[in-house]
């Protein structure tokens, strides 16, 4: 089965959206294992059934979704918390966001589950057992609603109720360096008091925010999605209230408290702030779960820009974390927001000043090609976010990215006059203006001869994940499994991956050279498959020697505090 992540505002900071495995949570009483009577057989054949449909079989055959699966994981490990298999494939889910492969098939799965259901209602008048036959009784009928078995469930179902799963699942797990655990997806609301204001200045703005989507094959593609503010009267609302309408983790919802606090002093004593409205935020990916504070400068411009009435360009996207003070903080993934910002024809793109590093990896990766398309801006605060936002612009601001377009039409034309002495004097005047155009800051290392040839520390990590992301699904399966699986379509990812991963590898921060030659050789080995005369299941465990090599170098980096600090901020 493909893990298929709807989307994902890459980590660190990054908003996510996404359609993940979410861990059980084993701490929840539900039923007491030990006042459970239940005969050895069928206790091994519920088991048995529940681990698999817990574990990674054939999604078109059976549609299972993340949720069923990890519920069914919960009860496999009450039933047995001590088998070896169940914490295997728990540590692997917590690891990796994703199981082990497994061939079996829904109805020899419903069958199992189903004796061991009706193994447990033979005993009247036990209430664990009743119990936790609501949790397998639900488990059966979700997983094959229209089986040969659907009467009889129902029938049980009526005597024990229905099987409470509040609680039962902790955050998702995403398989990305900077993955943060996530707390409860709800709807988000913060409210101030109401001023004496009339009205808002304006009722609705809508800005571009950045976003790396996660593909179906692991690699990733920058997208830009609008998200937008809309102020209504209500009545029933005091003072104002900034509703996020969708379902968001902690990280959005925390960025909306510090984005409340940072309208009340910008706009409180200026007497902008009206009373009786509910202003509601709006993403263009609704139906997705999300999460992540880099949408916060994005939301924190259509919200200002509704008490001030400033007008936006809607050639513009940023992305960034905000605090109460209006500062402007890192996020990450940055390169590859950027490198998607012209696919909704943004021209015009700011990211936090923290950033920087991670912009340049745009001129590692692609050339100069980007960043003559789009111009890139770096920002400390919300103020100097909002004069690159605003549809007209100060004087000095407009002009500047007028200068940076004539340059940019002068290089597409002939890309040699990027070295040219009066090309170099025009960037120099645009960077002198606008210290903080980094496109121009970019161009100009370029045209003096010392532009980056590396990638920053992020970038590195980012690379190498999205370039192995699928192959190394394949490679942690056959591992975990011990099982030999490699046909056609397995060695042509490989052979992309290794070319991919060949390709960056003089690009890759010095950092985390080891991490990166580790990862390289496993492809090599998986890449080559058996050598002659070799057996499926010695290239297995060759395989294994090497990915534990791949698993020891990345747990180093993850526990080194400089690396962290840099990764995280």
């Amino acid at each position: 089965m493909k893990i298929r992540l709807f989307s994902i505002f890459l980590l660190l900071t990054g908003v996510i959206f996404a359609k993940a495995y979410r861990p059980p949570n084993m701490e929840k009483k539900i039923f007491s294992e030990k006042k459970l009577s239940l005969d050895k057989i069928s206790q091994t054949a519920l088991f048995s059934g529940l681990l698999s449909v817990a574990r990674d079989f054939d999604e078109e055959e059976n549609e299972v979704n993340y949720e069923l699966r990890s519920n069914s994981l919960a009860i496999a490990g009450r039933l047995e918390p001590k088998s070896e298999t169940f914490k295997d494939v728990l540590q692997d889910l917590k690891d990796r966001g994703m199981t082990v492969k497994e061939d079996a098939n829904k109805s020899d799965i419903s069958s199992k589950i189903y004796r061991g259901i009706r193994s447990l209602m033979r005993k009247k008048g036990n209430k664990d057992n009743e119990k936790c036959a609501a949790y397998c009784i639900d488990i059966a009928l979700r997983l094959d609603p229209d089986g040969k078995y659907e009467d009889k469930l129902k029938g049980y179902q009526k005597k024990v109720g229905e099987a409470d799963w509040k609680d039962m699942l902790e955050a998702p797990v995403f398989n990305n360096p900077w993955d943060r655990k996530q707390g409860e997806f709800k709807e988000r609301s913060e409210t101030i008091p109401g001023g004496e204001a009339a009205k808002f200045a304006a009722t609705q703005r809508t800005v571009y925010g950045l976003s790396v989507r996660t593909l179906s094959n692991g690699r990733h593609a920058g997208a830009a999605a609008s998200l937008s503010a809309t102020a209504l009267r209500d009545k029933d609302t005091e003072g104002i209230e900034f509703h996020i309408d969708q379902k968001v983790g902690d990280m959005t919802g925390n960025s909306l408290e510090e984005i409340k606090k940072l309208m009340r002093v910008r706009h409180e004593e200026d007497g902008r702030i009206p009373s009786g409205y509910k202003v509601e935020i709006t993403f263009e990916d609704k139906d997705t779960l999300l999460d992540g504070p880099s949408a916060g400068t994005a939301m924190s411009i259509i919200l200002d820009s509704l008490f001030t009435g400033l007008e936006l360009d809607d050639k513009f996207a940023c992305t960034g974390a905000i605090t109460a003070d209006g500062k402007v903080t890192r996020i990450g993934g940055v390169a590859g927001k950027i490198r998607g910002a012209t696919k909704k024809g943004c021209n015009l793109v700011g990211v936090p000043h923290e950033n920087i590093k991670g912009v340049s990896d745009i001129l590692v990766l692609d050339g100069i090609d980007k960043l003559i398309a789009i111009q890139v801006f770096s920002f400390k605060t919300l103020d100097e976010a909002l004069m690159v936002a605003s549809k007209d612009k100060p004087a000095e601001v407009q002009s500047t990215i007028d200068d940076f377009a004539k340059v940019a039409a002068l290089i597409k034309a002939k890309p040699a006059a990027l070295a040219e002495a009066k090309i170099i004097a025009l960037l120099e005047d645009v960077v002198k203006k606008m210290p903080n155009h980094q496109s121009a800051q970019i161009l100009l290392s370029v045209a003096k001869k010392n532009p980056k040839t590396v990638l920053s520390l992020g970038g590195s990590f980012h690379q190498i994940d999205t370039n192995t992301s699928g192959i190394s699904k394949k490679i942690q399966r056959m591992v975990w499994s011990g099982e030999f699986e490699f046909g056609a379509a397995e060695k042509e990812e490989a052979k992309e991956a290794l070319e991919e991963l060949e390709k960056i590898a003089p690009k890759i921060d010095s950092r985390i050279t080891d991490f990166s030659d580790a990862m390289l050789k496993a492809v090599k080995i998986y890449s080559g498959g058996r050598e002659d005369g070799e057996k499926d299941d010695d290239f297995v465990k060759r395989l294994k020697k090497e990915w534990e090599e791949v698993s020891a170098k990345r747990k180093k980096l993850m526990g080194d505090p400089e690396i962290m600090e840099e990764l995280y901020g």
